[in-house]
């Protein structure tokens, strides 16, 4: 992913979806059950040319797309990449953040989002530092039973046994009498 105020881009670290349903990368694909991402802002299988090639994509695309319409993109980028025996190829775009990769990066986060959103619509994202920290991060899914095809809805979940849960994320639940 890459914040782009139509002629500059400024890189997220790489992050890696798991879009499988199930335990063990098996079952349906779904919109993704988890992510995660290396304290370095690489990933374990991808070299710096990889890393590299797919930060060159995004430059491309976002010249190609000034070039054609005679006015840059401004927002988020988001290529989905794989790394093949040829290279890095583009699979999808997204003009928005990932879910749930942008739990990853938006935690690592060190400047100020409301900069960089400035920075963007002002066409000035090349003078705001965008940094994010040297750390590792893991996003997991906790789905309902059923999930994906026949969720069950309506159960409440238990907190309980989370020591800290300021670091959950929600979705598609609801807070009635102080449960959820």
């Amino acid at each position: 992913m890459s914040f782009c105020d139509g002629v500059s881009l400024k890189h997220m670290p790489a992050v890696q979806d798991h879009k499988r349903a199930y335990e063990g990368d098996v079952g349906p694909n779904t919109g993704g059950m988890g992510t995660y991402s290396d304290g370095d802002h690489s990933l374990p299988f991808l070299t710096k040319y990889d890393v590299n090639q797919a930060h060159e994509i995004n430059a491309a695309t976002a010249k190609a797309l000034k070039n054609k319409f005679g006015e840059g993109y401004k927002g988020v980028l988001y290529g989905g990449f794989i790394t093949t025996a040829d290279g890095v190829k583009l699979i999808e775009y997204n003009a928005r953040f990932g879910d749930p990769e942008a739990m990853n990066v938006l935690s690592l986060l060190e400047s100020d989002f409301i900069e960089i959103c400035n920075g963007i619509t002002d066409g000035r994202l090349n003078q705001v530092d965008v940094s994010f920290k040297n750390k590792a991060t893991v996003c997991k899914y906790a789905v309902p039973e059923g999930y994906p095809d026949n969720p069950v809805k309506g159960e409440s979940i238990d907190l309980s046994n989370i020591e800290n849960p300021d670091n959950l994320f929600y979705a598609s639940v609801y807070y009635i009498m102080e449960n959820l």
